[in-house]
């Protein structure tokens, strides 16, 4: 297994981690025979790194991962990050919460905790809450080692979150999607400038590139039929210099060993391979999606149907194979504010700078679901 030595705080880590987010599951519950069978594949490849957090599976992973890890393996042979989520901490008390997490993951010492999901509001939330106080006393007493942050803002305000305190550790979301139609490049480079060690979440998408538009899979098994699409995002990601920790939330013991072949050793991307990628992305371009900008001209909607967010969630489905938002987005409208509410006013279209031919784009939409 590829390994690296996190810069500034010279902890040793594999280049690929296992995020214990999206493990398999059985009734609604986490599948444990086949989810231990995959953390100790990956023990015996070599990977060290395992992130859980409050929040996932309900509450159920950081259980997991005493189970599977803390209790069944050695404690020096890996190490062990989870997350503390600001809202929940708050209720409890950050102290209380802190103590109470450790106890519930079953471990003395907790390699590397994250102040979770941060974005530019939440220094301010964090001292209000004195939970940054709490996480550097932890640290202090040896019951936290390293103390970083998991980042969900705006790219603008990630500088003044690096800038806040002397973060030992942060964690972002990058893909080479993101990097070429989004904005992640912007967080790299504030990140990795400053030197701060890198630990990379969603470096699939969401899986999204693994099971994409069936154009952009062509692209690479054109380039390498041997190859998943999942392990050139992969792939992607570890090859970009600062990147310590590249995190997949492995479900299944295919996508296991499709990791474990392609980070032992790391097959940095070739400036051919890299190539391959851009090429991918041109294929991206060329998909059939709607062409909303987001420009929320046609928010005067009298039935104030989301508009730009279905149009979202419909390329997602088209881009990504993402079928979840447009099929939960009736749960967060009602359903006054739901497609089938158009009254066909056409007032979205006159507004719509794309000249979107909108009322009828929903109701494809609202067929197709």
């Amino acid at each position: 297994m590829e390994m690296r030595t996190m810069p500034t705080i010279g902890e040793k880590v594999s280049r690929l981690g296992m995020g214990l987010m999206r493990l398999p599951t059985a009734d609604g519950k986490i599948d444990y025979n086949t989810a231990e069978a995959m953390i100790d594949r990956l023990m015996e490849a070599g990977v060290t790194y395992y992130d859980t957090a409050f929040m996932y599976h309900g509450g159920e992973s950081e259980i997991f991962a005493s189970k599977a890890l803390l209790s069944r393996h050695p404690r020096d042979s890996f190490t062990i990050a989870t997350k503390m989520p600001l809202g929940e901490a708050e209720k409890a008390g950050a102290q209380p919460f802190f103590d109470a997490q450790q106890k519930k993951l079953g471990a003395d010492t907790i390699d590397f905790y994250l102040m979770h999901g941060i974005n530019g509001g939440s220094i301010d939330h964090m001292a209000r809450i004195g939970a940054d106080e709490v996480a550097r006393k932890m640290k202090r007493d040896g019951r936290i080692r390293y103390h970083g942050f998991s980042y969900h803002g705006a790219t603008d305000d990630l500088p003044k979150v690096l800038d806040a305190f002397p973060w030992d550790f942060c964690q972002i979301q990058l893909n080479y999607y993101d990097w070429y139609a989004g904005e992640a490049q912007k967080l790299y480079e504030a990140v990795t400038s400053r030197n701060v060690p890198l630990v990379v979440m969603e470096p699939v998408h969401g899986g999204g590139l693994a099971r994409c538009h069936p154009d952009i899979i062509k692209v690479f098994t054109d380039a390498n039929p041997e190859a998943s699409a999942a392990s050139w995002a992969m792939r992607w990601c570890g090859s970009l210099p600062g990147v310590d920790v590249v995190l997949s939330g492995m479900s299944d013991m295919s996508q296991v060993e499709d990791n474990i072949r392609h980070f032992s050793p790391l097959a940095q991307l070739t400036d051919a391979e890299q190539s391959v990628v851009e090429r991918a992305m041109d294929a991206f371009k060329k998909l059939p999606l709607v062409p909303c900008t987001e420009c929320n001209y046609c928010a005067k909607c009298p039935k104030e149907i989301p508009i730009p967010r279905i149009f979202g969630g419909q390329n997602d489905v088209v881009r990504f194979g993402s079928s979840w938002f447009l099929m939960n987005y009736r749960n967060w409208t009602k359903p006054e504010n739901q497609i089938p509410a158009c009254i066909e006013c056409g007032t979205c279209e006159a507004a719509c700078p794309q000249g979107i031919n909108i009322i009828e784009r929903l109701k494809g939409i609202e067929e197709s679901l």
